[in-house]
């Protein structure tokens, strides 16, 4: 009886132990066993933690704890997750989500008083796509380990949608918006080195609590990368772009490339010491939100506690901040030298009718050179470059030579894969000193020109196109193009496109003419019927630019000493009379 007695506390006691690994204090913990979990097998394996009152749709009303060798998936045909407030999901194993066509919800209560957490723990892993965070506290990764987060969403949490602490992740493709603190931070007592690449952060700090939609500390082993974001502000005065800070020691690297930073407090800020950055082809403009330009409003600002803070930076476009580049005690910028001119093009920087494309406000001094400051002019960027040469305490900057800026095409194309029915690309040739631009269609008779085409037009940074760059219009006449500096430069270009088979016919009057393009000194009019024909060579926007009368059945025109480019050519013959383009190589 005794044994048997025993037998049975001892089962009481096993079953105790198994039951309280799963059920703790009202939570759920799995047991650790290397099994995986969906969210629709949850509600089977914790009943009072998770529910399901209809199909794809959950909720989570008790903490949730995935131990370590566990998975949890999220599986494609889950459509909602609602958590309820003060509930933390602790991962400690893997967490994953299936592929899907849309996004899988997973939201607090808006009007809840203490919104859900998510944590990643201790080396816990994650590859999460496809999610809409919502409403919740913070998404808190604490040593975790391999973390891939692509194509999700973070919108309203109260505290900073990510919030890392010696966790490095991969951070792709996301939508941040309307968080009350900034999108992604780490602390300053941590070491953290995220990839940010290819996200949109909107109008984050909705608390207005002076932090940057981007508040890094310090780095880990790995370079921080913040490649290929947009992070545009709206009204928060307090909130900024991007910034990292480093009081202590270690050592953070950066690379802060072919970003889109407008309209914050500032774009890019550093501050402490043993950081270096590589800030490259990133476009920094209207970042004015602060009301006190003594307070913030660079378009880039290196705030140094020593010459350990450092940053390299080139071929950014910097416009319309109240202040350009800012370097505050102690730096080691470079913004460019002879051997490696910076290319960054500075303008409209600046605050009570003053310009500042530089302000050197420190004793440190820095190469700049090759660079645009506003105007081609050496006196121009001595105006608007503050240095030794303003004040003796602050250090030099040397700038020149400087880069100008004209108003010029790089390239101009209209390129197949952007307009599905242009049957070949067309490369537009761009003469050195002719307004005129064309490309050749060398149409076979059976294809013809889409009524409207989508250039690809490359342009030196900071010159304006009207039309825009990339918007589409009728290329069957001549487009008119404007381009404009900063400064102030126009210059006015003719675009057109020459359908050319080699051979223009005119049927009507029994003559044709060949070859077009013209590539020697003269094209050849076949005037079948014989006759008197008369020529009128005329530029694009009009000019009378030669004629030539001629009698017989082969006729030569000279093109000698005509400009290259597209002209038109106007045949008559016995009051008839038609204009076809032609190009002259």
């Amino acid at each position: 009886m005794n044994r048997k007695f025993n037998e049975m506390k001892k089962l009481i006691s096993l079953f105790s132990i198994v039951f309280l690994s799963l059920w703790v204090f009202g939570q759920w913990v799995s047991p650790g066993s290397g099994t995986l979990y969906t969210l629709s097998s949850l509600p089977s394996v914790a009943p009072g933690a998770v529910s399901s009152p209809e199909s794809g749709v959950y909720q989570i009303s008790q903490n949730l704890t995935l131990s370590a060798g566990d998975t949890l998936l999220l599986e494609s045909s889950a459509a909602r997750v609602s958590v309820g407030d003060n509930i933390t999901i602790t991962i400690l194993g893997t967490l994953a989500s299936e592929a899907r066509s849309g996004r899988l919800l997973f939201t607090g209560d808006s009007s809840g008083t203490s919104p859900f957490e998510l944590r990643l723990d201790n080396a816990a892993t994650a590859r999460i796509s496809q999610v809409h965070f919502q409403h919740g506290y913070q998404l808190f990764l604490y040593n975790a380990g391999g973390v891939e987060i692509t194509g999700c969403e973070f919108s309203g949490f109260r505290n900073s949608a990510i919030n890392l602490m010696n966790s490095s992740p991969i951070i792709q493709n996301c939508y941040f918006h309307h968080n009350q603190k900034a999108a992604i931070s780490s602390a300053v007592n941590t070491n953290c080195s995220p990839k940010i690449l290819d996200n949109v952060f909107y109008n984050n700090d909705l608390s207005n609590a002076n932090v940057p939609q981007i508040n890094l500390g310090p780095g880990a082993a790995d370079t921080i990368l913040i490649v290929g974001n947009r992070i545009e502000g709206v009204a928060q005065t307090m909130s900024g772009g991007i910034g990292v800070m480093s009081l202590g020691g270690g050592s953070t690297r950066l690379t802060v490339s072919g970003n889109h930073i407008l309209h914050n407090r500032y774009g890019y800020t550093q501050n402490g010491s043993n950081i270096f950055a590589i800030i490259t082809d990133n476009i920094i403009e209207h970042n004015d939100l602060e009301t006190t330009p003594n307070n913030g409003g660079s378009g880039i600002s290196i705030y140094g506690s020593g010459t350990s803070c450092g940053a390299k930076i080139r071929r950014n476009l910097i416009h319309d901040n109240l202040w350009g580049v800012t370097a505050i005690y102690y730096h080691s910028i470079d913004m460019g030298t002879a051997e490696d001119p910076g290319g960054n093009v500075l303008y409209h920087n600046g605050n009570s009718n003053v310009e500042y494309e530089l302000y050197n406000n420190s004793g440190c001094d820095m190469n700049a050179v090759g660079n645009y400051w506003g105007d081609n002019t050496l006196s121009h960027a001595e105006d608007v470059i503050y240095h030794q040469n303003d004040n003796s305490s602050y250090g030099l900057v040397t700038f020149s030579p400087i880069l100008k800026l004209e108003p010029e095409f790089l390239s101009f194309r209209i390129l197949q894969e952007n307009n599905p029915e242009l049957f070949q690309d067309l490369l537009f040739d761009v003469a050195e000193g002719s307004d005129t631009i064309f490309a050749v269609l060398h149409s076979d008779g059976v294809h013809n020109l889409p009524e409207m085409l989508a250039p690809t037009i490359e342009l030196p940074s900071g010159v304006a196109c009207e039309p825009g760059p990339s918007e589409p219009q009728d290329f069957s006449s001549p487009v008119t193009y404007t381009l404009t500096t900063p400064h102030g430069t126009s210059r006015t270009y003719v675009a057109a496109i020459v359908t050319a088979g080699g051979v223009e016919y005119f049927e009507e009057m029994s003559v044709s003419l060949f070859p077009n393009p013209v590539t020697g000194d003269c094209f050849t009019l076949r005037n079948g019927q014989g006759g008197t024909v008369k020529v009128e060579i005329r530029s694009l926007t009009g000019q009378l630019v030669r004629t030539a009368q001629r009698a017989g059945v082969l006729l030569s025109v000279s093109t000698a000493g005509l400009e290259k480019g597209v002209y038109l050519v106007t045949i008559i013959k016995e009051n008839q009379r038609k204009t076809v383009r032609v190009v002259n190589l």
